[in-house]
């Protein structure tokens, strides 16, 4: 069986005479330009209706921004401080916490020689970690404090 090939006529192409020229003719043919289609956008009660009201609002937005940049600015100055003391407290409650669990493999040296030596340092250590623990949960609750502050300035 033989296979015919047809020739394919290639399309005609459009000629400018077939394109509206008027607007008349486009309108008849309902095309609208892409501003015609999109509606325009409803305007609301909180945009300022006039130049004159924006102006009269700026320097009172500005005014209050410069206001609470300060006290941003001061509350972060105050956080980064906290943040120091407590990660200082956190340090001396991890090494105090460290040495006493590992008294018993510490050279002493001369102090081996005293008695109960190792007791009373555990005793020491004991008491300064309490003591950074209590001091680091107050540090804590500042910061709380400090960053409750800045989200109610803001």
């Amino acid at each position: 069986m033989e296979s015919k090939v047809l020739p394919i006529a290639p399309a005609p192409l459009p000629t400018l005479s077939a394109f509206p020229t008027t607007s008349d003719e486009a309108t008849e043919w309902n095309i609208q330009s892409p501003v015609a289609k999109s509606p325009a956008p409803p305007t609301t009660p909180s945009t300022p209706s006039s130049f004159q009201d924006i102006r009269r609002w700026r320097p009172a937005a500005q005014r209050n921004l410069r206001n609470q940049w300060s006290k941003l600015s001061s509350l972060r100055t105050q956080w980064l401080s906290l943040s120091s003391t407590a990660r200082s407290y956190a340090t001396y409650v991890v090494n105090s916490y460290l040495s006493q669990r590992y008294m018993d493999a510490m050279e002493l040296g001369v102090l081996t020689e005293m008695p109960d030596i190792r007791k009373k340092a555990c005793r020491k250590l004991f008491k300064q970690q309490e003591t950074n623990r209590s001091k680091l949960l107050s540090s804590y609750k500042d910061m709380v404090c400090t960053l409750h502050l800045c989200t109610f300035t803001s």
